[in-house]
């Protein structure tokens, strides 16, 4: 069983990711960034797309389930992988 203090670090890193993630996010949102409007929406959604494929194996599964299991798979299914989706982002 963790314990608090555990706990807070698990909590306080998925939030520090998510953080990392809306920060890059936004970067490619700035008016500075791209010509257009619709240019900084592409590369938002890039982003998001190279981030989302990362799991997309996990999400798979997750979707062949339904409701609050379909959560549960997703993140059993991230932590088997996590070493073999580490390994294949270190390429």
């Amino acid at each position: 069983m963790l314990t608090p203090n555990q706990i807070h670090a698990a909590e306080y890193d998925g939030q520090s990711a998510a953080f990392r993630l809306l920060l890059l996010l936004n970067e490619h949102l700035h008016p500075s960034a791209y010509e257009t409007p619709a240019d900084r929406t592409e590369a938002a959604h890039t982003l998001l797309e190279a981030f989302a494929s990362v799991f997309a194996g996990c999400l798979a599964d997750a979707l062949e389930h339904q409701g609050s299991d379909a959560v549960a798979v997703l993140y059993q299914r991230i932590t088997e992988r996590a070493p073999e989706l580490l390994t294949s982002l270190n390429r």
